[in-house]
């Protein structure tokens, strides 16, 4: 066996009953025989990570493996277990009080670590230092249980075991006592010493079950990022009473830290009606036997994610205690908790995925940010700024920019010009007479005429992804779509459309107000650059463009060359849809795979379509300037205040969607929202339908480091599963 057992997917044990079969069949990899090969032929002192291998359940195998389930059975059944639920719950409320107190909260280092920290030391009797050190260290042993490391990382292994083991109090010490709480498991083992195998050391079997329940937190970050990415009904389901009795077996097959097993033949078997040669590996695919259990039995809570067989995960009733105790609590303390999905990392390693880490806001409060800058969170407060002109103004960034032209001495005529034509940055009779154009050219008949030649660009984008070599669906789907459908519609020509396309993602930074001198002067000269590329369409068959339309037709006040400038600025503008687009997709694979194939039906799609668009929405703020001093709920304005209103913790308080806030309201509501609306109609129904085994690749998604927008660089998928 060698660490190259994961290279062929495609051989990977997915049926429920086979997987079940092959778990209970064939025997675990003897790690502790291969730490032995690598000590001694590379002549590295590994004795510490040898005798904890050696100590786990994992090398054990006949009688002394039988003795020592026997043994700890009791203390983690379900009802030995029961006397530590007060621990588990005073330790959720504690790592609450550390997110409440966290200066940039994060739901795995300031909650899911800390209740790690305060939880499993305690259950296993151990003086483990609540710092980031030993957790660090805890989780490097984690890694014990993959075949096969490189020296590299079983040095790594070795010294975390060896910080670790000092953690362990000596026998006779306090911590064996059982007068004060529950008795520890290393008290435990203690005890019944004389149960276990002769030689098996407590202190570094505790250790090696210390390292393995690290994956109960990790999993319960995972769960918290699918609860919290999820419907908010959900999360608002998770502090209602009776959540804990059925949701949580649901979550432990749906977002299980464990990706893969891998079991060996020690000597010819037949697993699953597969026959296995001595030496031969079987790999079992946990998430997707999962999946195939649930839609087998109908029962959406059915899983295998604790394994089969004598190797169990005897920490099963454990990881069910952590997610029953841990996430009410969280839930009712923080009833509208939502992510920064952007800025959330995972690992991923070919037998496990778990996030590092979970970006978030507690509380969905409206403050202010700065001297100048307030967040809005609260949807009455939103819904006020974006419907009363009168009071809230669009940023105004060209009289901006002509007072630092002015200042600076530099030249922005450029930015001044686009900004000028920008409707999100415009205001009065120049904002109403292009609006009352582009409303005219965006219309429902129009759209309609456009729809044959979307839903082809649709089908060549879907065409072109079947044969890549690496799928991608933002590189390969919602990006080249936006490209080829939004160009049309808009009636950009260009002398030169590879230039322009790289210089395309640039225009959509116009959307940030304030930039800095040195991104102002950048953005400017994208959008010169692309301007000077610029030819007017050639007549043709077919609907009118809207830069046709528009020179034929002028809104009063504009020239061709600002109309021009309204046309580029709404192509970057369009870059949201591309966002949009694939943070729904993305959304959607992240779903249990029995949902996502609901996708591929358009009457499914009309039902959700707004519940997918507020969860997807590519733009993070939008803007106002307050004209006036005021009260706004419990904010107090000021004057040529910067209110920032938060898109997606707004559209989060709204139930299936209803209400959303990606496209503005009142008079700056997004001119291209019909026409983004029917793009993701009609794609994302078109995608499943002609892929329908399409699934992410793990957790591989990359976003850009975009201040302003939720944007995907990546999004690998597989097309068939």
């Amino acid at each position: 066996m060698s660490r190259h057992v994961w290279s062929d997917p495609a051989g990977f044990v997915r049926d429920p009953q086979s997987a079940a079969e092959v778990l209970r069949v064939l025997d675990l990899p003897r790690l502790d025989t291969y730490h032995e090969a690598v000590a001694r032929a590379s002549g590295l002192d590994l004795s510490a990570l040898h005798r904890l291998s050696r100590n786990t359940l994992v090398a054990m195998t006949g009688d002394d493996h039988l003795r020592t389930r026997r043994v700890i059975a009791p203390f983690f059944s379900r009802a030995g277990l029961a006397r530590w639920r007060d621990v588990v719950e005073q330790a959720s409320h504690a790592a609450a009080e550390t997110l409440t107190a966290a200066p940039e909260p994060d739901l795995v280092r300031d909650f899911s670590a800390p209740l790690f920290l305060r939880t499993m030391p305690a259950i296993l009797g151990l003086d483990l230092p609540r710092d980031a050190a030993h957790f660090d260290a805890v989780e490097t042993v984690q890694r014990l249980t993959e075949p096969y490391l490189s020296v590299p990382a079983l040095r790594a292994l070795d010294s975390a075991v060896r910080q670790l083991l000092p953690t362990c109090p000596p026998p006779g010490s306090d911590a064996d006592g059982t007068e004060e709480g529950p008795q520890s498991l290393l008290a435990y083992l203690r005890m019944r010493q004389a149960d276990l195998p002769a030689w098996l050391e407590p202190e570094y079997f505790v250790l090696g079950i210390l390292a393995g329940s690290n994956s109960a937190t990790q999993s319960l970050s995972f769960a918290l990022h699918g609860l919290l990415t999820g419907p908010a009904e959900d999360w608002a389901a998770a502090a209602a009473p009776g959540w804990a009795e059925t949701a949580p077996q649901r979550l432990l097959g749906l977002y299980q830290s464990t990706r893969t097993l891998v079991r060996v033949a020690s000597e010819p078997a037949t697993a699953g009606g597969c026959p296995y040669a001595a030496g031969q590996t079987a790999v079992v695919d946990i998430v997707d036997a999962n999946s195939c259990l649930r839609a087998r039995s109908g029962n959406p809570a059915a899983h295998m994610t604790f394994g089969s067989g004598p190797h169990k995960c005897p920490g099963a009733f454990l990881s069910e205690q952590v997610f029953e105790t841990a996430i009410p609590v969280l839930a009712r303390r923080f009833p509208d908790l939502t992510l920064e999905p952007e800025r959330c990392r995972f690992v991923l390693t070919p037998m496990m995925q778990a996030p590092t880490a979970l970006p978030c806001t507690p509380r969905q409060v409206s403050q202010r940010r700065s001297a100048r800058l307030c967040d809005i969170r609260d949807m009455p407060s939103a819904k006020r700024m974006l419907r009363d002109d009168a009071v809230f103004a669009p940023p105004p960034m060209e009289r901006h920019l002509a007072l630092l032209a002015d200042k600076s001495g530099r030249d922005f005529g450029t930015a001044i010009r686009i900004a000028r034509n920008a409707m999100f940055f415009m205001e009065g009779p120049r904002h109403t007479a292009l609006r009352a154009a582009l409303v005219r050219d965006f219309d429902a008949a129009m759209l309609a005429r456009w729809m044959p030649r979307i839903d082809a660009a649709i089908a060549r984008v879907l065409d072109a992804l079947e044969h890549a070599a690496k799928p991608d669906l933002v590189t390969g789907f919602s990006d080249p779509l936006r490209a080829e459908a939004v160009t049309a519609v808009l009636g950009i020509h260009t002398e030169d459309p590879e230039r322009f396309e790289a210089l395309a993602p640039g225009l959509q930074e116009v959307l940030e107000p304030w930039l800095s001198l040195r991104d102002l002067t950048r953005v400017q000269g994208c959008f010169a650059d692309a301007l000077s590329l610029m030819r007017d369409p050639v007549p043709g068959d077919g609907p009118r463009p809207l830069l046709t339309s528009l020179l034929a037709d002028p809104p009063e006040g504009f020239t061709p060359d600002d109309l021009r400038a309204v046309v580029l600025v709404l192509y970057g503008a369009s870059f949201n849809l591309s966002h949009t687009l694939a943070n729904i997709a993305l959304w959607l694979l992240s779903r249990p795979a029995e949902e996502r194939r609901q996708a591929s039906d358009p009457a499914w799609m009309d039902a959700h379509l707004e519940a997918l668009i507020a969860r997807g929405s590519g733009p993070k703020y939008i803007y106002r300037q307050v004209r006036a001093d005021l009260r706004l709920g419990d904010l107090d304005l000021k004057a040529g205040d910067t209110a920032r209103l938060v898109v997606h913790g707004l559209n989060r308080a709204c139930p299936a969607g209803a209400g959303h806030v990606s496209f503005g309201k009142g008079l700056h509501r997004c001119v291209g929202a019909r026409l983004s609306r029917e793009i993701i109609r009609k794609a994302i129904p078109a995608l499943f339908s002609r892929f329908p085994g399409l699934a992410p690749v793990g957790q591989a998604q990359r976003y850009h480091p975009m201040s302003q927008t939720v944007a995907l660089s990546a999004l690998p998928c597989a097309l068939t599963s």
